[in-house]
């Protein structure tokens, strides 16, 4: 057994106490948390499941559901937000945003969000027709559920995105409304929230996708939504889709929500320099390190839900 003097032990305690501390090693940045928000009714929400808002068809055989949430209490009338799934225009169901409606509630708005028909039963403009009908019962249905009728967003992420762009750009215009219920009511918005939702189908990143396509097995949710039609064979309906062509003095501030990663700013481009000419209210988020999409995913949930309350204090004012 090897003994050291405590002479010789103290000096060698001493030198190591004395020597630089290394540094330590650096952590890699932690990764973004994309882990699902599950849908949890807390305290303070009503939530009023599948009440049939429409008829689509003349004949009354063919109806619509939404899910409804309310705040619980009498501080009303609340304002309104109308909000459409995404799932390009093909898939999709209003139980996707359940989390997000219910934040939304707990912060003082009542969220209504509806089912619509899919490429797959009928193409454009029939989903356009039904969100137009949603809104039109939110109002007709005011006084009921403790609305301010004056106050109503349109909101939506992806395909839903673009169809909140279009509630608010056709503000007013007729042609839009469709054969759904309660027509008597107006069926405009005093505000949107666009998330990754294109303003434009004719973007050359779109047209270039859509032409890949062509042709394909598997198409694309584009050619469905647009019944088929090709932008070279078919642009008008292109066009007519597009809520870029609707913009007007009618149209009201809006909110443009992208994910980092998600081709940021590309989609609006065009529609800021209309609004900017119509002097159009209109603001951007972006969301850092975000995918496609990015609403319903932990790491951006609260950001996308204080952006959404901190737009519509401004814009949807008592």
């Amino acid at each position: 057994m090897i003994t050291i003097p405590m002479k010789h032990f103290l000096i060698l305690l001493l030198a190591l106490l004395a020597a630089p501390l290394l540094p330590a090693q650096e952590k890699s940045p932690a990764k973004p948390d994309r882990r699902r928000v599950k849908p949890d009714m807390h305290e303070g929400i009503i939530q009023e499941p599948h009440i049939m808002f429409t008829y689509v068809d003349e004949k009354k055989r063919r109806r619509l559901t939404l899910d409804l949430y309310l705040p619980d209490g009498n501080k009303g009338p609340y304002p309104a937000i109308v909000m459409f799934f995404g799932g390009g225009w093909q898939n999709g169901r209003p139980g996707i945003f359940a989390g997000l409606a219910q934040a939304l509630t707990q912060r003082g708005y009542v969220c209504v969000v509806p089912a619509y028909r899919l490429s797959g039963e009928k193409p454009f403009p029939a989903a356009v027709h039904d969100g137009k009908a949603a809104i039109r019962w939110t109002r007709r249905n005011a006084k009921t559920f403790n609305i301010d009728s004056k106050r109503i967003a349109s909101m939506g992420g992806s395909a839903g995105g673009h169809l909140a762009g279009f509630m608010a750009a056709t503000n007013g215009i007729k042609r839009f409304e469709g054969k759904g219920d309660h027509r008597d009511f107006s069926s405009d918005v005093q505000s949107a929230i666009v998330m990754c939702g294109p303003m434009s189908l004719l973007l050359p990143h779109v047209i270039e996708r859509v032409e890949k396509a062509a042709g394909k097995p598997e198409g694309d949710a584009i050619i469905d939504f647009m019944g088929g039609a090709l932008p070279a064979q078919k642009t008008g309906i292109y066009i007519e889709a597009s809520p870029l062509t609707h913009l007007s003095p009618r149209t009201p501030p809006m909110l443009f929500i992208d994910g980092e990663f998600d081709r940021p700013r590309t989609r609006y481009t065009e529609s800021w320099s209309k609004m900017d000419k119509l002097g159009i209210p209109h603001e951007f988020v972006m969301m850092p390190k975000a995918p496609h999409p990015f609403w319903n995913m932990r790491q951006w949930f609260i950001p996308t839900v204080d952006a959404i309350d901190n737009f519509l204090q401004k814009h949807l004012p008592e």
